[in-house]
């Protein structure tokens, strides 16, 4: 299962929580080729929704995530989020994407904290002192303030994935 996470981006910088948005999808559909992989799907998920996609392996779960995403075109039918097409560039400046795929890629040889701040330390989003506080609410959001200092080879898969959630939800 792939978990995605599309919310507005907000100039605040002070941890405001910004506000869910919604995507809706018509009448999509996806071919490599001849190979049909998305046929006339439809779905609309409303801001603050929660909602699961499922389904086999090699079903195009992953194929629908790219196409909401905005990182590949359809070969038919249309993708919004909140109103504006999310392979516009405008669209991915206006709104913060993340997604958690099933490996949860951490780094092993970082703690999980280090896992958590990586990017915003990388990028300098915020200070150091708002990286900890915001990285630490994640993990209390979570039930995983108790894991900062372990690594990754050290937590169970749900915790894995609980971890990379937390990171996606770091995510500016």
């Amino acid at each position: 299962m792939k978990k995605a996470i599309i919310q507005e981006r907000s100039q605040h910088t002070d941890g405001a929580s910004r506000p869910p948005v919604g995507v809706e999808v018509a009448n999509l559909s996806k071919n490599f080729g001849v190979q049909r992989v998305l046929k006339d799907i439809s779905l609309t998920v409303k801001p603050g929704e929660i909602f699961t996609i499922m389904g086999p392996s090699g079903s195009g779960k992953s194929v629908l995530l790219r196409q909401i995403a905005g990182l590949d075109q359809p070969t038919r039918g249309t993708v919004r989020v909140q109103g504006f097409d999310p392979a516009d560039p405008d669209t991915r400046d206006r709104f913060a994407l993340a997604l958690v795929f099933q490996a949860g890629a951490l780094f092993n040889s970082i703690s999980v904290y280090e896992n958590l701040a990586l990017y915003p330390l990388e990028h300098r989003l915020c200070s150091r002192k708002e990286i900890r506080e915001r990285v630490m609410r994640a993990l209390k959001i979570l039930s995983l303030e108790n894991a900062a200092k372990k690594f990754p080879s050290e937590l169970s898969g749900g915790m894995k994935k609980r971890v990379a959630i937390a990171r996606a939800l770091l995510m500016e």
